[in-house]
């Protein structure tokens, strides 16, 4: 059967090895278990912590990336544009040159002829005197000279103004 004092030692040895295990062992085991759940799950907290830093950041060169292709397309359009309003601008720009010049061209021409009519019709009278002397040498009085030359002038006159028209 038991033994009384035996039973009773080895209860009291085994609660004293309870307590000393709960002290010694346990407590520890449960504080590192503690501690490093504690750790764990602040690792965790962390890493959603970045993912979410990751994310936002990701987010925010997306945003730059297509703020910076906008910014560069309208560069270009920009670009384009003023090169196609320079373009415009220098096209005007000849072209008025261009009537410019063909105006002061025209201009120069139209002197000139006046200038060459002049001078044929300074010709044109020197030897219609000339021809008129020889031929009738005194019997054209000056008066009468004068009007046929003055016919002569008036018909050239009139047939160079035939020709512009």
């Amino acid at each position: 059967m038991i033994d009384p004092i035996q039973f009773l030692q080895q209860t009291v040895n085994f609660l004293i090895l309870l307590l000393l295990l709960k002290r010694f062992l346990y407590e520890p085991i449960r504080k590192f278990m503690d501690e490093r759940t504690a750790a764990i799950e602040d690792n965790i907290a962390q890493a959603e912590a970045d993912k979410a830093e990751a994310a936002e950041l990701r987010s925010e060169l997306e945003e730059r990336l297509s703020q910076g292709r906008q910014e560069a397309k309208e560069y270009l359009d920009n670009a384009m544009r003023r090169s196609e309003k320079m373009h415009e601008e220098l096209l005007t720009d000849a072209k008025s040159e261009a009537e410019h010049i063909k105006q002061r061209a025209q201009e120069d021409i139209r002197r000139e002829q006046e200038q060459a009519w002049a001078e044929l019709k300074d010709q044109v009278v020197q030897l219609s005197f000339q021809i008129a002397s020889k031929v009738v040498k005194d019997s054209l009085d000056e008066e009468r000279h004068e009007k046929l030359v003055k016919d002569v002038v008036r018909d050239l006159d009139e047939s160079r103004l035939g020709d512009r028209l």
